[in-house]
Order: C-alpha cells, then structure tokens, then sequence
C-alpha cells in the first residue's frame, strides 16, 4: 500500500478528530502570536488561553489522534481486512504514524512559537512557549496513545488512560525532572551578606555552609530558636548558600526537554512495533466473538423414489 493510499485511508477514517485538533491548534497558536506584544483587551486573555493550551496540546493528540489510531481496528475488527491484504500490521502502522505523527509535530512547533504575553520576556515562566518543547510534547503524547490502543484494543478506554499517563508523565517532568537537567550553579554568602542569585534565575533551594563551603545541617541546639543566629553565634556556619538555574540555561534545557520526549516517544513506539511483530496473525478478544447458539437449518430433499406423495423437509444442525 502506497504512502498516498493511507493517506487517503487515514483521513476518511480520522478526517473529524484530524479537523478538530488542527483546529485547536491553529486557534491556539493565533492566540498566542496576537497578544505576543502585551496587547490589552480581550485579547490578553486569548493569550492566556493560549498558553494553557500550550500545556495540554500533546495530550490531545494523544487521546484525539493516538489512542484510536490502533484500538479502533481493533475493536471493530477492521484490522482483519487492512492487515490481511497487501500491507502487514508493521507496515500499516509505520505508514499511519508518519501520515499523523508528522503533522502532529509540526502543528506542535506552531503552538509553541508563539509566548502569549510579551510582559513575560525571556525567563522561566516561558519554558513551555518553545517550539522544540512542543513539538516533543506532541510526539510523546502521539505515541504514548498509540501504545495504549493496541493495548487496550477499545478507544474510550485508551483515550481515558492517555489523557491520565500523559498528564502524570507531563507532571514529573516539569516538576522533578526539568530544574534538574545540569547542576545547579550554588552562590555562597559569608555573614552579612546575602546570597541573592542573578535576576530571572529559579531557586532550587539553600541553607548554611561551613567552613569547608560545604552545605550543613541547622544543629540540634538551634532546632526552634534564631537558627541564623545561633549557627552564626555557635560558629556552626560560616555562612549561607543558594542553589539556582541562571536564565541563560532556558533554551539549553528546553532541547533536554525535547531531547527526553522524544526518546521516550521512540521508546513506546519501539514496544508497539515489537508488540506487533510478536502477535502475528492478530485474533479478536475474547469480548469480542459474538457466539451464539447454533440455529437449526432446513434442508429440503428431493422426492423420494418408488412415489412417495411429496418433498421432506430435515432439519439438521448446523456444523
């Protein structure tokens, strides 16, 4: 089957979600060019709405586009004529995910041009507004959904574990992962000073340090009272200290960012290929074979020979 061919295949079969997410996207990313400059107005918060969708764009391609892309077949048993031809699950699956999964990284680069609010400027709070962050997202999203259609082999019930996979997924990141990509720079400050890190950088966290400039715990006799004062006074500390990002790091870990998205994708994309070379000759579930109790069947025989009066009728089961 030629790339063309599943193109038009997949979209007459996809072509509403297909119209639907590009859709979200497009109205998204003009959103988030319009008010781009700090434009007041309505338009201030078709910026904001722009960059909540910039949070969850990749998992609606995930539910929207990669979870029905395999469980449909599936679950309405279309998969033993689009597998039992010409073309073989792999094959078929390779052509389907490049005709969506492209797309879906390109509308996801869009989405991410664009940063809503020009007050914002370059600095952390802009993390997500990158193409490269994105288009990563949609890819991870895409795959983890396609993932868990052959799985699940029913489409509601895929759609539902993507959209919770993928926002759990998206959550460790941004929460455990993305401050964490290199170490963090540490600024130290004796007494009397104070440690405050370059404007636009994000704290990860501080404390005291002692005289080797190595951090250490508030002493036990310093639990509840002026723990500043009484490290400073026992001589606990020499000083304090402050862990940070600099601004300059953004667009580094943001390709970090991209870079872990898309390994990811290709990892679950690998499990579905090898999921599928292993099956082999696919078979419905057990939830699906209709079986029903046999019908008897009347057969009529010719008139018997030596002039009996007219045709039997035997009813057999069927085999």
């Amino acid at each position: 089957m030629r790339l063309e061919s599943l193109a038009w295949l997949t979209w007459r079969q996809h072509r509403w979600s297909v119209i639907g997410v590009v859709a979200f996207g497009l109205l998204a990313a003009a959103a988030l060019f319009s008010t781009e400059n700090g434009q007041a107005g309505s338009l201030l918060m078709a910026g904001f709405y722009g960059l909540m969708a910039q949070l969850v764009f990749g998992g609606v391609v995930g539910v929207f586009w990669g979870a029905p892309l395999i469980a449909r077949e599936l679950e309405e048993r279309t998969f033993f004529v689009a597998w039992g031809q010409d073309v073989t699950p792999v094959e078929w699956l390779r052509g389907k995910a490049l005709v969506l999964g492209s797309p879906a990284v390109a509308l996801g680069a869009l989405v991410g041009a664009g940063n809503g609010f020009g007050g914002r400027g370059w600095g952390w709070a802009g993390f997500e507004s990158s193409p490269l962050v994105q288009a990563g997202y949609a890819a991870l999203g895409f795959a983890l959904g396609v993932l868990i259609g052959l799985l699940s082999r029913h489409v509601m019930t895929a759609m539902a574990a993507t959209l919770v996979v993928f926002t759990l997924v998206r959550v460790l990141l941004a929460v455990y992962a993305r401050d964490h990509y290199l170490p963090p720079k540490r600024l130290i400050a004796t007494w009397g000073e104070t440690a405050t890190p370059p404007g636009g950088s994000v704290e990860l966290g501080g404390g005291f340090v002692g005289a080797d400039a190595e951090p250490v715990s508030v002493a036990e006799v310093c639990l509840g009272v002026d723990a500043d004062t009484c490290m400073r006074g026992k001589k606990f500390a020499i000083g304090t200290y402050v862990d940070y990002q600099p601004v300059d790091r953004i667009g580094l870990f943001q390709f970090f960012e991209f870079g872990v998205c898309a390994l990811l994708a290709a990892g679950l994309f690998a499990l579905a290929f090898r999921r599928l070379r292993r099956v082999g000759t696919w078979k419905p579930s057990r939830s699906h074979r209709r079986i029903t109790p046999e019908a008897p069947v009347v057969v009529l025989t010719e008139p018997a020979a030596g002039g009996e009066d007219a045709q039997k009728a035997t009813t057999t089961k069927a085999e």
